[in-house]
């Protein structure tokens, strides 16, 4: 009699083959792979869900925003982010049922649940989630516009904590993006704030932003490494360009979009990742016509920045060609 999978599996545990979270993980990969298309219609309908809420949003913001209260603006914000925030616990499979007698701690078992979640619920929760950050953001900003007059900080330092909730609870590539751009919100809120906006100031930090972001991504604590690394990189790349079309110094701005370029070149030796190759050529792309422009007092016309660019562009690509053939494990004998 030919056995069942889930035999066949209960047998490879007992015989030591593998273990019982191998063997969960192979039963969930068969029934991923068996089901493909159902799956994949779940997890468009879910981005069109989203998509719909969203147009939604804008369309009320366009046509009722401006004549609702404060308190019915916050209301309808909160609302939709409990709303997203369930539907991001759901899809994701997080509610997971306890048996009873069972002490483990409903932490534990709702990451359980989320371990246990397919990656198209992982995903659409996820999406889920970071559009509740957004979202609760929005009422934040609302909320303290009316008290404070403000809205930037109290919208970034709510919008990263939902975020950074979210990917505790779900660590998927949205909640990751989520996270990124409202830590570089509130850094850039922040500094703003205590420098009164100087434009070095809000550059400078944004670039420790990047670089702690990728010493999380390093550490492990993110764990979509490309993805994260690519955050990290973009992140600094913003705030080393900051300063540009603010009238302030372009020094400053120049020499530390070079500085970014040249370490995500040099941590490419360590990281394989091909988003540390497009950061760096990009950097020095931008780094080196504006210091021309910047030495001969913008004296250099528009067609030779962009042949100096484009000089620039292909010695960066030929640089990270190099590095990348370099950093290829040798399999000579």
């Amino acid at each position: 009699m030919t056995q069942s999978r889930d035999e066949v599996l209960r047998r490879l545990v007992r015989e030591g083959v593998l273990t019982a979270a191998q063997a969960l993980a192979v039963h969930q990969a068969l029934d991923e792979a068996e089901r493909p298309a159902r799956a994949r219609w779940a997890e468009v309908a879910g981005y069109v869900g989203g998509a719909l809420l969203l147009v939604g949003a804008v369309s009320l913001a366009g046509t009722s925003w401006p004549v609702l209260s404060t308190a019915a603006r916050v209301l309808i914000l909160l609302s939709a982010t409990v709303a997203l925030l369930a539907a991001g616990l759901l899809l994701a499979g997080l509610g997971v049922r306890v048996r009873a007698g069972e002490r483990r701690r409903a932490w534990r078992a709702w990451r359980e649940g989320a371990e246990r979640a397919g990656p198209v619920r992982r995903r659409t929760g996820g999406v889920a989630l970071a559009l509740a950050s957004a979202t609760g953001a929005l009422a934040a900003a609302e909320l303290s516009a009316a008290v404070t007059g403000t809205r930037l900080l109290a919208a970034a330092v709510t919008g990263l904590v939902l975020a950074a909730a979210g990917y505790v609870a779900l660590p998927v590539g949205p909640c990751a993006v989520a996270a990124a751009g409202f830590a570089a919100l509130t850094a850039e809120a922040v500094a703003g704030e205590l420098s009164g906006y100087d434009s070095m100031a809000v550059g400078l930090t944004l670039v420790g932003t990047g670089v702690a972001w990728t010493a999380l991504v390093r550490a492990g604590v993110i764990r979509q490494r490309r993805l994260g690394l690519g955050l990290g990189a973009a992140v600094a790349l913003f705030g080393a360009q900051h300063g540009l079309g603010t009238g302030a110094d372009l020094a400053w701005s120049y020499v530390t979009t070079t500085a970014v370029a040249v370490a995500c070149l040099v941590l490419y030796r360590w990281e394989r990742a091909w988003v540390l190759l497009v950061a760096g050529v990009a950097g020095l792309t931008l780094a080196v016509p504006e210091a021309v422009w910047d030495w001969t007092d913008g004296a250099v016309g528009g067609s030779i920045a962009l042949m100096i660019a484009g000089l620039v562009l292909v010695a960066s690509s030929v640089l990270g060609l190099r590095l990348h053939r370099a950093s290829r494990p040798d399999h000579s004998p």
